[in-house]
């Protein structure tokens, strides 16, 4: 065979192996997403034309990537987090029209990243707060710390009478925070600041001197990651 032939086989083949690739990854991807173009071709309930807050953890579509059992199947694909939905929204460009939005299917094996952000889904079908998408804050050595962003809608309220004023819709932010152990277990955080503190009872002294030298306010998010690290930190930690 002529060297010059011998190229364009191997070339041919290569090619071959690299299309069949891209086309697998292709093929994960569409699987992936679900058509949702009912949604914003109409008016919808909870999308009024006027509102205060947002039903989105973003308003606006990032740059993100889907991973599939830990792989990227989609690297170049503009995400956001629907919040009140628990859906994750997908525009394959960012000048996409809102009638090309889908949705990724929920599953565990399927995630998602946008910008910073890692969503993940959990099913739980005998407990719902522990089930759907979940943002985690922490990847610990022993414990995770996950978020759960809840959205309540309040519909518009017109004003009765001269002496009152239209109220908008809005929507209201009640997230719920879990530590998850190892082994996929959820334990959910209080709402309490005392309660809060009562998870870390293991390590009760060390966490109070930590929190007091250190000004911590449990309620808030920031100085609860805080002490969750902390407490991640300890080998023997245990809740």
């Amino acid at each position: 065979m002529k060297k010059s032939s011998l190229i364009l086989v191997l070339f041919s083949l290569v090619g071959g192996t690299i299309l069949a690739q891209y086309n697998h990854t292709l093929n994960r991807a569409t699987r992936a997403l679900v058509e949702n173009a009912e949604r914003y071709s109409s008016a919808t309930n909870y999308l009024p034309d006027d509102y205060t807050g947002s039903p989105y953890t973003n308003e606006a579509f990032l740059p993100g990537v889907i991973y599939e059992n830990n792989e990227p199947i989609v690297t170049d694909y503009m995400l956001r987090f629907n919040a009140l939905e628990n859906e994750i929204e997908v525009k394959e460009s960012a000048d996409a029209a809102d009638n090309a939005i889908k949705v990724l299917a929920k599953s565990p094996e399927i995630y998602v990243k946008i910008m910073n952000d890692l969503f993940v889904y959990n099913a739980n079908e005998s407990i719902e707060e522990q089930s759907g998408y979940f943002q985690v804050l922490v990847v610990g050595n022993k414990f995770n710390l996950y978020k759960k962003h809840y959205k309540k809608y309040y519909p518009r309220k017109e004003a009765r009478n001269s002496f009152e004023r239209d109220i908008l819709a809005s929507y209201k932010d009640r997230p719920i925070y879990f530590i998850v152990d190892q082994e996929g277990s959820f334990y959910e955080v209080s709402d309490s600041k005392n309660k809060r503190a009562e998870l870390f009872d293991d390590k009760k002294t060390e966490i109070n001197k930590f929190i007091n030298h250190s000004k911590l306010d449990l309620s808030e998010e920031s100085d609860f990651i805080k002490v969750f690290k902390y407490f991640d930190s300890f080998k023997d930690a245990s809740l």
